[in-house]
This record gives C-alpha cells, sequence and structure tokens, in this order.
C-alpha cells in the first residue's frame, strides 16, 4: 500500500478553522466566506497570506465556485456575508455547503508547498463534530460528512501572492469524533494515537471530563476508563459576552462593532477606537460582562453533570479546551478549582491536534493490515 499519505487535523469551529497540517503547521482561518469579485488593488499587503484568500473550488467533478475566504470574506465582501451566529447554534454541519468550502481551502493551504504550482497529494484526514450533531440519528451526520470528503478534490488559489497554485488531493480515509473527544485525545494521546503512559496508570479508573468552551456553543465528553460513557451541550459560547459588549457600545456610543473586531481587541488586549476615540475602561467593562456569562456557564456546567449523574466530587480530571476556556479562565478556577483540572497552552488549536492524532491512528492501522483499502477502514 502507498505509504505516501499525508495527515491533517481540523477543528471546524464556528468562529475560525483550526488545521494541523501534515507538518505540524497550525492554521487559523476564520469562519467567513462570500461570493468572489474582480477587484482592483493598487497595493496589497502580502505579509498575512492568510486574510489573501480567493478561491475556486471543485469538489469531486463538481465545481463549486468562486469565493473570498477568513479574512479576504470579511474585508471584501460587498454586504454579502456568511458567518456563523446565534441562530446557527443548532445548525449542523455536516451538510452545510459553506463549512465544506471553507475546509476544502483549508485543507489545500496545509499542503501547499514554496515555489510549486501544481500539487498532487493523497490525505487521510482527521475532524469533528459537536457531540449532539455527531451522535444524533445513529451517527447518519457522521456517515453523510464522510462521504462527501472522501474523494478527489481541487483548489485553485486566485491571489498573485500564492503564484497561481492548484491544489489536487484525494481524502482517502476519514477519521471523525465528537469535538471534546478530540480534544482529550490531544492531552492524553501520542502522536500516533496511542495512549500516554501518564494517563493509563494513573486514570484507568476514573471519570474524565472534556469541557470545549466554543463560540456558539460548549460541549462536554465524559469518559470513563478511557471509554465514552456520555455527552451534554449547553447553549453558552464566547458569543455571549461578545453580543453583550456589542449592545453596550451600540447604546453608549451610538456604533456597532463587528464580533471579530471585539475579539481581536480583547485577545491582544488593544485600544478600540470609535470615531477615532479610545472607548475609556474597555477591558475593564469587557471583565465584567464576561465575568456574568462565566458564572453562567458554570453553573448550567454543574446542573447539566448532575442530571448525567455525575458528581462534581466523582471528575478525576476535567481537560479544558476551545478559546472560551482562556477567556472563562479565572472564573472556572475559582468556581471549579477543587477538580483537578487541565489548561492546555494551545486551547485553541486542541481540537485540531486531537484530529491530527486521530488521523495518524487511522493512517497506520489501515497501513498495517493490507487487507483493508482507506474507504473500509475509515467506515469501521
Amino acid at each position: 500500500m502507498n505509504t505516501n499519505i499525508l495527515t491533517v487535523g481540523a477543528d471546524l469551529g464556528n468562529d475560525a478553522f483550526k488545521i494541523i497540517g501534515p507538518t505540524k503547521r497550525e492554521l487559523f482561518i476564520m469562519n467567513i466566506l462570500s461570493p468572489w469579485h474582480e477587484r482592483r488593488v493598487v497595493n496589497e499587503d502580502t505579509r498575512y497570506p492568510l486574510n489573501l484568500l480567493e478561491v475556486e473550488v471543485k469538489s469531486k467533478n463538481e465545481n463549486l465556485g468562486r469565493y473570498f475566504v477568513g479574512g479576504m470574506a470579511y474585508n471584501f465582501n460587498r454586504g454579502i456575508l456568511k458567518e456563523r451566529t446565534v441562530a446557527d447554534r443548532h445548525n449542523g454541519k455536516a451538510n452545510d455547503n459553506e463549512t465544506l468550502i471553507i475546509l476544502l481551502t483549508s485543507i489545500a493551504l496545509s499542503l501547499l508547498k514554496p515555489n510549486t504550482r501544481v500539487i498532487k497529494e493523497k490525505v487521510v484526514l482527521g475532524t469533528m463534530l459537536p457531540t449532539e450533531e455527531f451522535f444524533k440519528n445513529q451517527k447518519e451526520h457522521v456517515a453523510l460528512l464522510e462521504s462527501k470528503l472522501k474523494g478527489i478534490h481541487r483548489i485553485k488559489f486566485l491571489n498573485p501572492v500564492f503564484n497561481e497554485a492548484e491544489v489536487e488531493f484525494e481524502i482517502v480515509g476519514v477519521s471523525t469524533q465528537p469535538e471534546g473527544l478530540c480534544a482529550m485525545n490531544a492531552i492524553m494521546y501520542d502522536d500516533e494515537g496511542n495512549l500516554l503512559s501518564h494517563y493509563e496508570s494513573n486514570y484507568s479508573e476514573r471519570t474524565i471530563l472534556g469541557f470545549d468552551i466554543g463560540a456558539l456553543t460548549s460541549d462536554v465528553t465524559v469518559v470513563h476508563n478511557f471509554d465514552l460513557r456520555t455527552f451534554f451541550g449547553i447553549d453558552k459560547g464566547t458569543i455571549d459576552p461578545l453580543n453583550r459588549i456589542i449592545d453596550y457600545i451600540k447604546t453608549e456610543y451610538k456604533a456597532t462593532v463587528s464580533r471579530h473586531k471585539l475579539d481581536n481587541a480583547i485577545i491582544r488586549n488593544e485600544k478600540l477606537l470609535i470615531y477615532g476615540n479610545e472607548i475609556p475602561n474597555l477591558h475593564q467593562i469587557c471583565k465584567e460582562f464576561i465575568d456574568h456569562e462565566a458564572r453562567q456557564l458554570v453553573d448550567e456546567f454543574s446542573s447539566k453533570s448532575a442530571a448525567a449523574g455525575i458528581q462534581l466530587p466523582d471528575i478525576g480530571l476535567l481537560i479544558l479546551c476551545g478559546g472560551g476556556s482562556l477567556l472563562f479562565k479565572e472564573v472556572i478556577q475559582k468556581n471549579l478549582g477543587r477538580i483537578p483540572m487541565i489548561f492546555s497552552d494551545n486551547a485553541i488549536m486542541l481540537n485540531a491536534i486531537g484530529a491530527w492524532k486521530n488521523a495518524n491512528r487511522l493512517k497506520n492501522q489501515s497501513l498495517e493490515n493490507s487487507a483493508f483499502d482507506y474507504a473500509a477502514a475509515s467506515q469501521s
């Protein structure tokens, strides 16, 4: 069997797609899409190629069209902008065409090589779905997503900064897990997908929870003796305090600020200017809204854990991931501090890292058993 197969991990986040490429390179691509159009640009900032994604997408001989993706869509959308909002909390991703386009673009981006215009690769992909979507209707959404992904896809990069590169890749296998489980795997398993001895020795009879705090929702995955026991979702995420801050700015300053702009200002501890003037005490104001929403999230986590038959003293380890785990860290530590917990230094990328490890495990299992092709192995 051909061993020249690459592995990619992809977290289909509501605010951004997080990608781990074959060389473990990390990519962060805003989950925004808009129709492509011709532009007249005299000078373009080429320092940040991720903000210059304009692509033509073909999937299994179907031309899906031309698009601006990520930062390019944010800056050049002409008012036609597709991004996920509170209304999309329970809209699935498995059958979402915009999700497919951004994912295929992201995979192609991770496969680019310097000074190479035509690229052809075979890929095993590790990815995920929200826990409720993953388990709904006997995992029919998993089967739907994997059937759309397996096969040959072609992405042409239209911006000159990419030297007119065209990437053709065949996804020969897909490993799909619930979001929170991917993040737990990133912590507890090595790069080949094998359980680390530290966790095998110390947590084999314990209950471990993965708490994935995303943009729109939060997912909790419950594992006992390293087997999936149950899961539950919470309709809260980083969008809730951000929307409250946006409403505050609209009321006090009669101005509308985009969620992405506000999020960047908070994360980078930067000033936020309205008509050229800085909003005074912005970060203290933001902290008050963030802490309020964090306390509500912790309360709901506690009550839903109890409803699932899990008492807080029985939790042997709590693994936190997602951008919200950093935003809400102080309140979580204060209110759940008696539970042993891990905040990853790379919490935002943790799901993608776990997905990449899952892809490696699927690839290695398939290579070890030549009696199975990748299609069969990925469905087993």
